[in-house]
């Protein structure tokens, strides 16, 4: 299969399809996005470009669909579907630098599309989680292998969560925090890619500066800061049970580790985990 010239893979009925032109069009002359493959629907974006990687795909090699059967999130979350109204993306890297930069970048490419797009102010859950009004519309899974990093997007955009009351506590669209208008998917994809892009060369050209310039911004967004939290993390080995800690989210450090003073006065770093 030649990359540069699939547009479409496979057939979905009844779903809202993304204008595949027009996302072209916005990220024509960026370093990443492409080649772009489309798929009306598929199991996971992450997966598939997984398997491109190991044959040796080119970096900057964009999967997107409109609708994505077998999505996962963090900790092996199962990703909600909304079908034709979310903007999901997987995006092919090979970084020369740590890849929990490519999260921070991710996170902030993400609020800052949403902004310019929308108007909404976006914040972020330590440590990609991006919200609106306090509640999650987006989230990133990143796989790394082989040299080479898998960074899955996975926005809600249109639609509504409004009929899964218990996740509509904790997430919401951009189409609910703006009273039901409309938003352009493919201009979302654009300014995201465009603002990632920029991110990305900042990080594989700037050394030490553009880790600090990056991480600085991804912190200055962050709300859990300042905040008594508490986190979770499953068992590291079938033989230890589930860790909770609860204590105030003090400070992130130069890798993005999160610091946790908890109630009996101990310093913890935090690399990962679900956080509330």
């Amino acid at each position: 299969m030649d990359d540069a010239s699939t547009d479409h893979i496979g057939d979905s009925d009844n779903i809202a399809s993304l204008d595949v032109a027009a996302v072209r069009e916005g990220i024509a002359g960026l370093r990443l996005g492409q080649p772009l493959i489309y798929f009306p629907a598929i199991g996971s974006t992450n997966t598939y470009l997984m398997g491109r990687a190991r044959e040796g795909a080119a970096e900057g090699t964009l999967v997107t669909t409109d609708d994505q059967t077998a999505g996962r999130g963090r900790m092996g979350r199962v990703w909600k579907a909304l079908p034709g109204q979310q903007l999901i993306l997987s995006l092919l890297l090979r970084p020369s630098f740590p890849p929990h930069f490519i999260m921070m970048a991710s996170a902030l490419a993400v609020a800052e599309a949403i902004e310019r797009e929308t108007g909404l102010v976006a914040t972020l859950k330590w440590p990609n989680d991006v919200l609106v009004h306090g509640r999650k519309v987006c989230g990133a899974l990143i796989e790394t292998g082989e040299g080479a990093a898998v960074v899955g997007i996975g926005l809600n955009v249109n639609g509504s969560l409004a009929d899964d009351p218990e996740l509509a506590t904790r997430a919401t669209t951009l189409a609910d925090e703006l009273g039901g208008a409309t938003v352009s998917r493919e201009a979302l994809a654009s300014a995201l890619l465009t603002r990632l892009d920029a991110l990305y060369h900042t990080l594989q050209t700037d050394g030490l500066a553009g880790r600090q310039a990056v991480r600085d911004a991804w912190r200055a967004r962050l709300s859990t800061l300042g905040q008594r939290v508490v986190i979770r993390q499953g068992a590291a080995s079938p033989a230890d049970g589930p860790t909770t800690l609860t204590g105030l989210a003090e400070a992130v450090d130069a890798d993005g580790a999160l610091t946790l003073l908890t109630d009996d006065g101990q310093r913890h770093t935090i690399t990962w985990g679900d956080i509330e």
